[in-house]
């Protein structure tokens, strides 16, 4: 894929199609800023949109009723679930606010409970559509060897070096008007194209089949 081809992509909206629907439903039901926020919370819990909105309307829904999806499965381990729920006040909302950069989100969201660095990159990206505030994105990548978004940034980057990814990761910035945490998102999804696990529209596909038969069916279909 070349840079062109990633820009073309990631602008297309496969990749992160679930998370701008976060702020799409955000939008069609009026939520205050709160509201919100708890959506965006109970989705980064459960990864998956029916069961969010399902918190949203009962925060007191029991983790059976739920679905966690891909590595937020680990959530119904023991009692990570109910400190999960436990920890959500306007206190988290508050601090978040305070922060001016995305280094210093970063290092807010994932200081809470059973947030790592997946999930608080999976949360800021969807605040940063809901919040409505402007935050300089200075959040420097690590480029762990392991991790999938590396190996998309060398694959559309060419190269390993840490300089040059970096500035790819800037550049690329500038050129889809976006943040660190999408940029992430949709180069994992490289990672994945290029072994040959997703295609373009999977992510679009992989929504539609978490929300078949839910109440919010119809709805979420409208707004895609």
């Amino acid at each position: 894929m070349t840079y062109d081809e990633y820009i073309r992509y990631h602008l297309g909206g496969d990749a992160g199609v679930e998370e701008k629907m976060i702020a799409s439903l955000s939008t069609y039901f009026r939520l205050s800023r709160w509201d919100s926020f708890r959506l965006a919370y109970y989705y980064t819990t459960t990864y998956h949109i029916p069961s969010a909105l399902k918190l949203l309307r009962n925060h007191n829904t029991p983790k059976s009723e739920l679905k966690f999806r891909t590595d937020r499965r680990y959530v119904r381990i023991g009692d990570n679930f109910s400190r999960i729920m436990k920890q959500l006040s306007p206190k988290l909302l508050e601090d978040l606010d305070r922060a001016t950069t995305t280094t210093e989100q970063y290092n807010i969201v994932s200081g809470w409970y059973f947030f790592g660095r997946y999930a608080s990159f999976l949360f800021l990206e969807v605040w940063a559509k809901l919040s409505g505030k402007q935050i300089i994105d200075d959040l420097a990548l690590k480029f762990e060897q392991e991790e999938n978004y590396t190996k998309g940034a060398e694959i559309i980057a060419g190269t390993q070096e840490k300089a040059a990814l970096t500035a790819f990761i800037e550049r690329a910035k500038t050129d889809t008007r976006d943040n660190v945490f999408s940029l992430e998102t949709s180069l994992c999804a490289v990672a994945k194209l290029k072994k040959g696990t997703r295609w373009n529209g999977f992510y679009t596909e992989r929504l539609l089949t978490d929300i078949a038969g839910s109440e919010w069916e119809n709805l979420i279909i409208t707004l895609l």
